[in-house]
């Protein structure tokens, strides 16, 4: 199902551990635990990390093994459609400190920042430094999101599209970020 080009990895992939850490990602559950962690906008490797160490132990601490991980886990991402959102994200765990994140390819990345005096009043936009932002209120950084899922759902926008063009011609565009649930 999945091809893997192991380029400088190759005298490694060739190993018996090499073979088997291939064999162990290209699972189909450890390919969803990969996609989860992406579509969580989380380096993929946090999703296999735990089932990695259990798997191989000592074996993937080297960092020659934890390179080629990461280079065999970008194969079968972008097999699948995702491409590197950011490389060298930093990661506290085990056995990683740094890894790439992933994202669909149809995902823009946004930027939330909210009114210090009302915080439900949001400003979404494509720059996270130096962002034009409005000059009525004090903005503080509040989130990064790039799932369209998680636009719709946390700030009300119906057409990523739509956003972007605005954004893109306006700097910004400012969302109300209306109550979920009232008091009771």
């Amino acid at each position: 199902m999945f091809a893997y080009s192991p380029d400088k990895f190759a005298s490694l992939y060739a190993t018996d551990l090499g073979q088997r850490i291939w064999s162990f990602l290209t699972t189909p559950e450890n390919v969803a635990r990969l996609e989860t962690a992406s579509e969580l906008s989380k380096p993929a490797v946090e999703g296999i990390e735990e089932q990695l160490l259990a798997e191989f132990r000592e074996e993937v601490l080297a960092d020659r093994v934890k390179q080629m991980v990461g280079h065999m886990v970008r194969q079968i991402l972008e097999q699948r459609d995702w491409v590197l959102d950011q490389s060298d994200v930093k990661v506290q765990s085990v056995p990683f400190s740094k890894a790439a994140r992933y994202r669909r390819a149809d995902w823009i990345t946004f930027h939330a920042f909210r009114n210090t005096s009302d915080p439900r009043d949001v400003v979404l936009t494509d720059r996270r430094q130096n962002a034009a932002l409005p000059e009525d209120a004090r903005w503080c950084y509040y989130a990064t999101f790039a799932s369209p899922l998680k636009a719709a759902v946390a700030f009300g926008v119906r057409d990523i599209r739509q956003l972007r063009q605005h954004v893109h011609a306006h700097g910004y565009q400012r969302v109300r970020i209306e109550r979920m649930l009232r008091r009771a």
